[in-house]
């Protein structure tokens, strides 16, 4: 009997056809970017900004560490977050600098 976590990296390899393309390490896979309208506050004022992360599977990045660069769209980022979910994908918190 599967565990439930299993289950879950097994279903991830269907559903990754329709993702969008991400490059690390001359390697590309697919990943799920978010790149969203996110309003801060600083100094009493409002200004926007960009939320951009993306989600891959963790068997894609083993071994990415903070500041690698990764191109999605053919923009490249640097990597500021890791953040796995104990369920065979993390979350890549991105910056454009």
């Amino acid at each position: 009997m599967t565990t439930l976590r299993e289950d879950i990296i097994d279903d991830l390899e269907t559903v990754v056809t329709d993702w969008d393309d991400v490059t690390w390490n001359a390697v590309t896979f697919k990943g799920i970017f978010h790149n969203e309208y996110e309003p801060a506050t600083l100094f009493d004022g409002q200004i926007e900004s960009r939320a951009s992360y993306v989600e891959v599977r963790d068997s894609d990045i083993t071994g990415i560490v903070h500041d690698a660069t990764i191109t999605i769209n053919a923009v490249v980022y640097k990597v500021k977050e890791i953040k796995p979910s104990g369920f065979g994908m993390t979350i890549l918190v991105l910056s454009k600098d």
